[in-house]
This record gives C-alpha cells, sequence and structure tokens, in this order.
C-alpha cells in the first residue's frame, strides 16, 4: 500500500475531520470503531453482494477465488438509471476486507468522484471502468481514514495495543493498520505485533 504524493494540499487532513465528523453523526466516539456497513446506511448507499447479480457456477467460482487463490476483486460503485449510487462487494472476502473495500467505495461517494464512463459494457460484478489517479489515491486516503482515524490510533497507543489487536479492534487488515500508522507517523509498542 504505498504511498503517492499527488493528493492535493490539506486533503488528509480534510479525511481526518471527516472520519470524525462521521462519528458524531452516528453517536461513536472519535476513537470508535466506525462500521462500512453503517455509514453505508446513513449515507443511504445501498450494498449489495455480487452474488446478487451471478447465476453462473464458473462466475461464482471465479468470486470465491480458485485453486487456494482469492479473487482480487474486490466493490465497485454503480449509478443505476434511476440516479441513484449503489455498491457491489465481495462477500467472499474477510471482513477487514470488506469493510475497507467498501470504505474506498463510500470515500470515492464522499468526494463526489465523477466517472466519465456512463454504459458499462461488462456482466456485472467483474470487469473495469476507467481509472482516474487522483480519485484513487482520494479515495484510499479518505477510505483507510474513514477506518483508522488519528483519534483510533493514538487510543490503541495508549492501551499498549499491537497491530494484531488494532486489526481485531477495529476490523481492519494489518496491512491496512500499518498503512495507517506510516501515514500518520505514529509509533506503537511492539507489544503483540
Amino acid at each position: 500500500m504505498g504511498t503517492k504524493n499527488i493528493l492535493k494540499r490539506g486533503f488528509k487532513a480534510q479525511a481526518e475531520r471527516l472520519a470524525i465528523k462521521y462519528r458524531n453523526v452516528l453517536n461513536i466516539h472519535p476513537c470508535g470503531a466506525l462500521c462500512a456497513f453503517e455509514l453505508a446506511k446513513y449515507l443511504n448507499i445501498p450494498i449489495y453482494s455480487a452474488t446478487d447479480f451471478i447465476n453462473d457456477p464458473k462466475e461464482l467460482s471465479m468470486l470465491q477465488g480458485e485453486n487456494n487463490i482469492p479473487c482480487e476483486w474486490s466493490a465497485l460503485t454503480l449509478l443505476t438509471k434511476a440516479q441513484n449510487r449503489i455498491i457491489i462487494n465481495n462477500p467472499f472476502h474477510t471482513e477487514a476486507r470488506k469493510q475497507s473495500d467498501i470504505m474506498h467505495e463510500l470515500a470515492h461517494i464522499i468526494c463526489e468522484h465523477k466517472r466519465e464512463q456512463k454504459e458499462y459494457n461488462f456482466p456485472i460484478p467483474f470487469g473495469m471502468y476507467e481509472y482516474n489517479e487522483i480519485q484513487e489515491e482520494e479515495a484510499k486516503c479518505l477510505g483507510a481514514t474513514l477506518q483508522l482515524a488519528k483519534p483510533c490510533l493514538f487510543w490503541a497507543r495508549k492501551r499498549n495495543m499491537g497491530i494484531e489487536d488494532i486489526s481485531l479492534h477495529f476490523k481492519a487488515s494489518a496491512e491496512m493498520v500499518q498503512y495507517r500508522l506510516n501515514i500518520t507517523g505514529i509509533k506503537i509498542s511492539s507489544i503483540n505485533i
């Protein structure tokens, strides 16, 4: 999860403010775990399982992963014909991965990212649309911050929690915890790492 320095000035600080704002409106302590599904519900963004759109056994097998290799397809946001945004996610991923994937997609929505492509010529849920590097970096930053805001990491450090403990408490992958620690510069003890 390397970083690029293409975010506009002040974006990271704004992401931290948004992470606290959404915790406040959902009556969650600034150090508390924010559930992606609850945030989506608050934002009125329906989340669908990719299995809702699959009836072909081969596609279902691909979604689950094949030969003990997990499927890399995670989630996507679509605009319906009624101009509503929906998120479709891979239900076979771990809870931590689903939280991260949905936070990333919600970040696109919160940032009001627009896509130029209006029609999709791939079977849902598989396929890829255009890739906008700046939008992806913004969604990566905001999504990760929503999941693990600085107050959460300071709270964990105060309790001498290691990466594994933080991961379990906030339903985040160990990689996501390490990424946020690296980005924020917050140091934790080596206990339970």
